[in-house]
């Protein structure tokens, strides 16, 4: 174990600095999925990508493109695989930032950008690691393959296609969430509801983009109806932003991770709660009424389980139009939630708004027991730099480690630092990554102990 690990990381700062702001400047945000193209993810994936290709043949590693679906680096022998896995997308760079978001920036020892700490900032800490690892000789008795991914924040069809090919992994762990290590994660899916609803106030209302994020946009246009003096006064009593163009309302709330929905101000619900007040609509008396708890409570799918927490969920899409609405829901849930039960009490609870179900993905909750060969590792590594004898966590968050039997998330968030996944003015310390960097690089040495 390095105690001095930033004096120790001076000959490789600059790099590591310039590869980051590099990686940062990529927008590796999913534009449209075309299975049978050669950008699959498109243009700024693929770039990514090739960036991170390019840069391990730089340093010896081995380079395989899976596709341009995904790409690993890997060094070591052995019939053992360590997996670190990692992604190079990001999402959508919505809300009102200090800075363009992928013009990284670095103020008072942050690094400010889209993916500065989801994930590509975690991802070059660890790509640092293994570059130290081998600079310095070391002889794994495995092969340690590090993973990157070009669609982890859009159903990760990139792992799935690695999984075809690959199967199975010894060991594995994520550097895509938070320190000291999650041993599990809830439960993931994904529901659409639709439905028709006659009205002759609401023109159209859209807000949100994909299901993994707090919606910080809402946009209504209404007729026969001036609500200008009220609206003004709303946005006043809940401290909001807005504006109105026309007969157009549009409604700013903040962004937060999916998984953690409570930290956000959903701009779709405010919105909605407001026109509700004066339009009578299914559709908006729907959003209004159900999805006012983060629990699942008024939609008779709350469930608690002493080890993993409660059930949450994130209202994330809603979309009026020509009388007809979608909404997109993303519910988290721990053990103990039997998934086509609850599926169907939703289905009947939804009757009496005439609206329709479909699950449009399921991924299952993740375990790996606490004292697993390879939880312990990781533990002993961040407890040696940090001192910090945190007992590993269960979150609502989703990581590619949910997809092998013996992988968990490990690091890259402290449990002192703020979060800022998914939301404007996203940053990642400097330190913390070096930090991380070290950390993984001892966790590494440990598993292969």
């Amino acid at each position: 174990m390095i105690k001095n690990f930033m004096e120790n990381f001076r000959p490789y700062y600059d790099n590591f600095i310039n590869d980051l702001s590099n990686l940062l400047r990529i927008p590796s945000v999913l534009d449209a999925y075309k299975e049978n193209s050669t950008e699959p993810f498109g243009k700024g994936n693929k770039e990514a990508l090739e960036f991170m290709l390019e840069l391990g043949k730089k340093h010896g590693f081995k380079a395989v493109n899976i596709d341009n679906y995904a790409g690993f680096l890997e060094f070591g022998e052995g019939s053992k695989v360590l997996l670190i896995l990692c992604h190079l997308d990001v999402v959508p760079a919505t809300g009102k930032w200090t800075n363009p978001p992928f013009d990284p920036i670095i103020k008072e020892n942050r690094i400010y950008a889209r993916g500065a700490i989801d994930d590509k900032g975690p991802l070059m800490a660890s790509f640092y690691a293994l570059k130290r690892l081998k600079d310095e000789g070391f002889n794994p008795n495995m092969r340690i393959r590090f993973f990157f991914g070009c669609d982890e924040e859009s159903g990760s069809r990139c792992l799935e296609r690695y999984i075809e090919k690959y199967g199975e992994c010894d060991y594995g762990f994520s550097p895509d969430a938070n320190f000291p290590c999650i041993y599990a994660e809830k439960g993931i899916s994904a529901e659409l509801i639709s439905g028709k609803d006659n009205d002759s106030n609401l023109v159209s209302f859209d807000s949100g983009t994909v299901s993994n994020v707090v919606p910080d946009k809402a946009v209504a246009t209404i007729k026969n109806l001036n609500l200008k003096n009220e609206f003004s006064k709303y946005l006043s009593t809940n401290n909001l932003k807005g504006e109105i163009e026309g007969n157009t309302y549009t409604l700013y709330g903040k962004s937060a991770h999916g998984s953690i929905p409570e930290k956000g101000i959903n701009a779709l619900l405010h919105l909605a709660r407001f026109l509700n007040k004066y339009i009578n609509n299914n559709f908006l008396s729907f959003l209004d009424s159900e999805f006012d708890d983060f629990y699942g409570e008024n939609l008779k799918i709350a469930h608690i389980d002493q080890e993993m927490g409660r059930v949450s969920n994130n209202i994330a899409v809603a979309k009026f139009n020509d009388n007809e609405y979608k909404i997109v829901t993303n519910i988290r849930y721990p053990k103990g939630f039997i998934f086509d039960e609850k599926m169907e009490t939703l289905k009947d609870h939804l009757k009496k708004y005439n609206a329709e179900l479909k699950v449009l993905g399921n991924s299952t909750y993740h375990y790996v027991p606490k004292y697993s060969h390879l939880v312990q590792a990781l533990l002993k590594a961040y407890r040696d730099y940090t001192k910090d004898f945190t007992e590993p966590m269960s979150i609502g968050g989703g990581t590619y480690a949910r997809d092998f039997k013996n992988a968990v998330a490990f690091g890259a968030v402290f449990p002192d630092e703020a979060e800022s996944m998914h939301m404007p003015d996203e940053s990642a310390s400097i330190e913390n990554l070096i930090k991380s960097s070290y950390i993984i690089e001892e966790a590494i040495k440990n598993i292969c102990d």
